[in-house]
């Protein structure tokens, strides 16, 4: 993963601080807009085309996936290559994704233009690597604050800014504007100051970087595709068959590369590999709940669950229950402090399992719409609390020398498995189409929160069998200065 060695940025040359920041500030926007920014197009996706919630979902979860394996790869290439040339490198691959999305005439080239745009998923470790070669150290708190506040709120501002596009305009000018916002970045990208790139090319890891992803696509693709061929079809079996294979390979691959790029050698830590798997456990759910929640909010009253919002409007909704999550982080990193992450954990899994189950409970809550905000509220409280702890933990159970590869290790389960989650309720809810219509009946999304109570439930446990490592305070004192992470949207 990235390497903790920077240049001191009081011997090298710098561009003025605020411009760094505000360059970077931009890149976040673009990073985090673009990973929200198609939640509120997705019904409008499935009626244009004609298309279904299980392949339409592909626009998000080819995104995730790419996403992941961008995050995993593009700090080692910085530090190889030079992170200037990297990010703007990431920048022009995300318009390209733009067009070829913009000028799609049918479902699958819009995946296909998500998945290229996917590669921004890697532009915020780049991101933060310029920080810590370009600010000053008394400085560096507060810019990394600023780039990281500014990614939460882009990713908030998402749904909303989406929503207005669709409204006035249709979908395709959301890619329009993705464009036009990376275009401008671009050009601030390019009068950043270069760094010096670090460390021998022959040590990249490129199998273990790019192997993750396609393996988890293949498994997904065949889970989805298992509603309309059967489980038993030679395609379904093939495609996860082969993915698991390849995950399989990937793995022991990596456990063995002198130089891996997820070292996945980590997991054998008992804290760290039980907080992998709350990462991945609970990275599911934040998967399903965002894509849901549109569906639910959009979809007409005449459809089994629907509230009949227009876009913009769902979009609104959505922003303001982020601000409020926006608002609780504070309390959640303080709650997290000093070897009390764990039980911000637990607050934020069991606050999943109350959402959950408030929602699953069906009619009460699916057809009032002062109790479905109650409990998207609810979910946004976990959310908050999650996304403040994971990191905290990841920090206190990896050794110092290690933070910076367990730091991005987590980066890429949560992307990947939140890819996982958007993938997994809509091949659930495939299941539960309603008759006469091409909408997922009531049962549908009781069954997939249902699994979000289940999952949240199960990482609850988790979070009470972890231990608080000794010195847990010191070392994340010392994790914050070596590493920084912003959640994944």
């Amino acid at each position: 993963m990235t390497s903790t060695q920077t240049s001191d940025p009081t011997t090298a040359k710098r561009r003025p601080i605020g411009f760094v920041i505000a360059v970077l500030m931009l890149v976040a926007i673009v990073s985090s807009f673009e990973s929200t920014m198609m939640y509120t197009a997705l019904p409008g996706l499935i009626t244009e085309f004609d298309s279904t919630e299980s392949a339409v979902s592909w626009v998000l979860t080819g995104f995730l996936l790419v996403g992941a394996a961008s995050a995993a790869i593009s700090g080692r290439l910085g530090d190889i290559f030079g992170r200037k040339r990297v990010l703007v490198i990431l920048l022009v691959a995300s318009i390209a994704g733009s067009v070829i999305s913009l000028l799609a005439a049918d479902i699958s080239g819009v995946i296909i233009g998500r998945a290229v745009q996917g590669l921004a998923g890697g532009l915020l470790p780049l991101c933060f690597g310029i920080i810590r070669e370009a600010v000053a150290a008394k400085s560096l708190t507060v810019a990394v604050s600023l780039v990281a506040g500014t990614a939460m709120l882009a990713g908030a501002a998402g749904n909303i800014i989406a929503g207005v596009i669709i409204d006035s305009a249709g979908w395709r000018y959301i890619f329009v504007a993705a464009i036009a916002m990376t275009v401008v970045t671009v050009v601030g990208a390019l009068f950043l100051h270069g760094s010096t790139p670090e460390g021998p090319r022959d040590r990249i890891d490129w199998l273990g970087g790019i192997l993750f992803a396609p393996g988890l696509a293949l498994v997904l693709f065949g889970i989805n595709a298992a509603h309309g061929l059967g489980w038993v079809s030679p395609v379904v079996l093939g495609c996860i068959g082969l993915g698991v294979l390849v995950l399989v390979g990937w793995y022991f691959w990596e456990r063995r590369h002198a130089t891996p790029m997820v070292n996945v050698r980590l997991f054998s830590q008992r804290n760290l590999g039980l907080t992998m798997l709350a990462a991945a456990l609970l990275g599911i759910p934040m998967g399903m709940a965002g894509y849901l929640g549109q569906l639910i909010m959009q979809y007409p009253t005449e459809a089994p669950v629907g509230f009949g919002l227009a876009a913009a409007a769902a979009g609104a909704v959505s922003f303001a229950i982020g601000l409020f999550g926006f608002a609780l982080s504070p309390l959640s990193g303080r709650i997290a402090r000093n070897g009390r992450a764990r039980i911000s954990l637990m607050i934020g899994a069991g606050a999943g399992v109350l959402a959950a189950v408030l929602t699953a409970l069906g009619a009460a809550v699916m057809h009032s719409f002062p109790m479905f905000i109650v409990s998207q509220v609810v979910l946004t409280v976990s959310t908050a609390f999650v996304l403040s702890a994971l990191p905290m933990l990841v920090v206190e159970s990896s050794p110092a020398k290690n933070t910076s590869e367990a730091t991005g290790m987590y980066t890429v389960i949560q992307t990947a498995f939140s890819g996982v989650g958007t993938s997994l309720s809509t091949s659930i809810m495939a299941g539960y189409i309603a008759e006469g219509s091409h909408f997922s009946s009531e049962a549908g999304y009781i069954a997939v929160f249902t699994l979000i109570a289940v999952l949240s439930l199960a990482a609850f446990v988790i979070a009470a069998l972890l231990r608080t490592p000794k010195g847990a305070a010191s070392q994340v004192r010392a994790g914050e200065e070596a590493a920084v992470i912003v959640p994944v949207h």
